[in-house]
């Protein structure tokens, strides 16, 4: 994340327009949005902000909550505010695309941010620039119609591409041969949400953890969401197996308990799909020992950094979980539903394994968990 002269010259003086998926009901999109927020005024000195966001008021009230209202002017709003920001004559903007995952072979959902790419550029190039910041690729584009959307973005659109990877740098610098354009890898925008995590002590804790035994009790937090309405019943019990006999290893082999927080990181307003809380609740209720399962509704991206500083190993199959995971030093598995979640742990050398394996694999991931939490040090068991 080391960009420091990633954008233009004068920087300050612009009008900053943040186009991405916030305000859904997604935990990693809003710290996508927190974080390239964050990075526009600590590093870039903009002062003037406006976001794009489904959920105006509650993306307003994150803001306020994050500090950011006190050091900048941000604005948010729908397609009504968005123009309103577009067509304002007094300052130049700089309109930043992502984060996220947008790149993909889903044509609907592409789409939706190649096209505003485009339209920007057609309508307001003698006032705006356009940018990629922080997006990711999740696979190579196979689509013809998004083959061609996507060269003529980077090639007539885009003035630079900041990636999330190298692997969607390898992508987008394949359609945008040949022209002007750079794609420059700069990690994924919630990361400077570490800079949050590190003003409330969290490396201190971190120390103190790592050379402290248990006393009581193993907290393990738990990101997972729903696949497929038709099989959801399948990954719920593969879930609730492992958590079961979780607790009954970790009792035989210690005498303590554990407590399992479950924290939806998707909630969404739109999508039955992506409702991780309900899919807690399946899990739940088919646990054996269901009331060392605990689901937490936590809304605000930087609570939740704080959640992960008190947990001693955190199971992730969200992204951005593994994310926060890895930003908080916290022992974790990965659990790969797609490519995103795989290069990520690949890329930060951390242990994995595919969603399709979880059961037939059972106790690798119990072994895995366990031997994390307890390491044997002259003796004595304590937490790592």
């Amino acid at each position: 994340m080391g960009e420091e002269e990633s954008l233009s010259s004068n920087v300050g003086s612009a009008r900053y327009i943040i186009f991405s998926a916030c305000g859904y009901g997604n935990i990693g999109d809003d710290a996508i949005m927190l974080g390239t927020a964050r990075y526009l005024i600590t590093r870039q000195n903009a002062t003037d902000l406006f976001i794009f966001s489904y959920s105006p008021k509650e993306t307003q009230q994150l803001l306020e909550k994050a500090g950011l209202t006190s050091v900048a002017t941000l604005r948010c709003g729908r397609f009504k505010s968005l123009l309103k920001a577009l067509s304002s004559t007094t300052t130049r903007k700089r309109i930043m695309i992502g984060g996220g995952t947008l790149i993909t072979n889903r044509t609907f959902f592409t789409l939706h941010y190649l096209i505003p790419a485009f339209l920007f550029k057609l309508f307001f190039s003698t006032s705006s620039d356009v940018y990629f910041f922080g997006v990711a690729a999740e696979e190579k584009i196979k689509r013809p119609l998004l083959k061609l959307m996507l060269s003529l973005v980077l090639r007539h659109s885009i003035k630079k591409a900041l990636v999330r990877d190298n692997f969607t740098e390898g992508v987008l610098k394949h359609f945008a041969n040949g022209t002007s354009t750079k794609v420059t890898t700069i990690g994924d925008p919630a990361l400077f949400l570490k800079e949050w995590d590190d003003g409330n002590g969290a490396d201190k804790k971190n120390d103190e953890d790592n050379s402290a035994p248990f006393n009581q009790t193993a907290k393990i937090l738990v990101s997972a969401r729903d696949l497929d309405l038709c099989s959801s019943d399948y990954h719920a019990r593969c879930f609730a197996n492992i958590f079961d006999d979780l607790v009954e290893v970790i009792h035989q082999k210690t005498g303590m308990t554990i407590v399992i927080n479950f924290v939806p990181f998707c909630i969404h307003k739109t999508s039955l799909l992506e409702r991780d809380d309900l899919f807690g609740e399946k899990i739940k209720s088919m646990m054996k020992y269901f009331d060392y399962f605990q689901i937490e509704r936590i809304e605000n991206p930087i609570e939740i950094l704080q959640k992960f500083n008190e947990a001693d190993f955190c199971m992730c199959m969200r992204l951005h979980s593994l994310i926060f995971a890895y930003m908080t030093k916290r022992k974790c598995l990965a659990i790969s539903y797609s490519p995103k979640v795989f290069n990520f742990a690949k890329d930060n050398d951390l242990p994995c394994i595919d969603i399709s394996e979880v059961e037939s694999q059972k106790k690798k991931v119990i072994d895995i968990v366990v031997q994390s939490l307890f390491i044997k040090d002259k003796g004595r068991t304590r937490s790592n």
